[in-house]
């Protein structure tokens, strides 16, 4: 009688198959093995410039402290009130409210914290195109408000001129790398594969607290208060790749 060979067990078949799966996953599909197109150049370009913003814009605060909280709201209310409406009556400025606070103040008495009164302010913006004519205005409101802060902000006109500008100067620029690394590599021009143009790069200021710095509200009191805004370094980059021809 013929021997027969030991039957393999139900799991160490279906065990067996699944090995046999895993390894034509690995394997891939049969276009994997085939060879990456070769010349294949990945390049970068930038274009900046430094720029004056166009406008400048100032913050200043109503500010009262006392016991009293509704005398308070009111003197603050009131002071904001006439600073809004002389900020309004000068052509070329834009003025505006902003956050009004409320907070306690408090003192040592006896070695305990007690509540002291209270601090209410309120914030006024103002911007303008003509720094000379906003620093006369902060000297004549310096006298009953408190200058926090006197920055350059970039209109979104200006935003779009320099983002289209500086965004032709790097396109130019990443036209003339692929051009000049075809050329050196010994290719006879380039084709687009893929590119990516950015956004412009530092329109926004470096955000800084509003804080009241020593002295800024005594000069803000002076007639003529210089106002100008500082230089601003803007860029566009522009990244992708290139095919190279022969």
């Amino acid at each position: 009688m013929p021997l027969r060979p030991p039957a393999v067990p139900s799991v160490l078949r279906r065990g067996a198959a699944c090995c046999a799966m895993a390894l034509g996953a690995l394997a891939g599909p049969a276009w994997a093995d085939q060879p990456q197109p070769s010349g294949v150049l990945q390049l970068q370009a930038q274009a900046s410039a430094e720029v004056v913003p166009d406008r400048s814009v100032a913050s200043l605060a109503a500010v009262a402290q006392g016991d009293d909280l509704a005398a308070l709201n009111a003197e603050v209310a009131q002071a904001l009130d006439a600073a809004l409406r002389s900020a309004q009556a000068v052509r070329g400025v834009q003025a505006s409210t902003g956050e009004v606070s409320t907070q306690p103040r408090y003192r040592e008495t006896g070695g305990a914290t007690r509540q002291d009164g209270w601090t209410v302010s309120a914030v006024l913006t103002l911007r303008a195109a003509d720094p000379k004519q906003l620093g006369a205005l902060l000297g004549e409101l310096g006298k009953t408000l408190q200058l926090r802060s006197v920055r350059g902000e970039m209109s979104a006109a200006q935003r779009q001129r320099e983002l289209d500008g500086l965004g032709a100067r790097a396109i130019a620029a990443f036209r003339a790398r692929a051009q000049a690394a075809a050329r050196d590599f010994g290719y006879a021009g380039y084709t687009l594969r893929e590119v990516q143009l950015g956004d412009l790069q530092g329109a926004e200021p470096q955000p800084r607290p509003m804080m009241l710095q020593q002295g800024l509200a005594a000069r803000a009191a002076q007639p003529g208060l210089a106002v100008e805004p500082g230089r601003r370094e803007l860029s566009v980059s522009v990244s992708g790749s290139v095919q190279l021809l022969h």
